[in-house]
């Protein structure tokens, strides 16, 4: 009997120290595991960090160089318009309109040092909602401190138009009210001591300007911006 009570008691004293044994193990692999994990957090907040760091200060860089380019553009204006013909037939129930029109951009480089030059521009044109055929314009290269001449010249060979916008062109034309909008497309490339330091798009958008202003003598100013993410920034 006492035997057997001792044979029955062991498995109990034996049960509790496997359960201790088991709970010990729990325990030390849980803080192992926890040790790794705040190890990784740790890792992945100072990568993190570092990551950030780096992009702010690439993005800072290319900000001060991106508006220090911008600064050194050139301040062009918008100096004559001549309309050189301006013709609307109707023929078989439609207005036809035969147009030439020119206009004479002045562009001034006012930077100390950079030289600019021009390539691939492209020229559109447009009055009272009707748009010119589009103008390929030469390249060119410009010094600091000087001033060069841009002209452009488009034109309309019997284009089918709405009766009110032929009649609107007329009668505007006549009284020299007419109101236009030019754009230039095209690269700037940036040069410093004779070295090429970047070429990038660029825009040129004299945009509703008056006829009776430039008439007068003004010479409205046309906004020229950069444009590195595509044309139609």
């Amino acid at each position: 009997m006492a035997g057997s009570a001792t044979r029955n008691r062991l498995p109990k004293s034996a049960s509790r120290r496997v359960t201790a044994s088991q709970d010990d193990f729990d325990t030390e692999h849980g803080r192992r595991k926890c040790g790794c994990s705040s190890i990784c957090s740790s890792c992945c907040a100072w990568v993190s960090l570092i990551i950030g760091t780096v992009a702010l200060l690439f993005l800072l860089c290319a900000g001060i160089i991106f508006a220090f380019l911008q600064s050194n553009l050139p301040e062009v204006r918008l100096q004559r318009l001549d309309v050189n013909k301006l013709q609307a037939e109707d023929k078989n129930q439609e207005t036809l309109l035969s147009a030439s029109f020119e206009v004479k951009l002045n562009v001034t480089n006012g930077s100390g040092r950079m030289e600019l030059a021009y390539s691939g521009m492209t020229a559109t044109m447009m009055s009272a909602g009707f748009n010119f055929d589009n103008v390929e314009l030469n390249d060119m290269r410009q010094a600091p401190h000087t001033t060069t001449d841009i002209y452009v010249k488009t034109s309309a060979k019997r284009e089918v138009v709405d009766e009110a916008t032929a009649q609107e062109l007329k009668d505007k034309s006549k009284v020299h009210v007419l109101v236009i909008t030019v754009g230039i497309k095209g690269r700037i490339d940036f040069y410093s001591s004779g070295s090429k330091m970047i070429s990038l798009p660029f825009k040129i958008d004299c945009h509703s300007i008056d006829q009776s202003e430039i008439d007068n003598g003004h010479a409205p100013k046309c906004n020229t911006r950069l444009t590195p993410l595509g044309w139609s920034v």
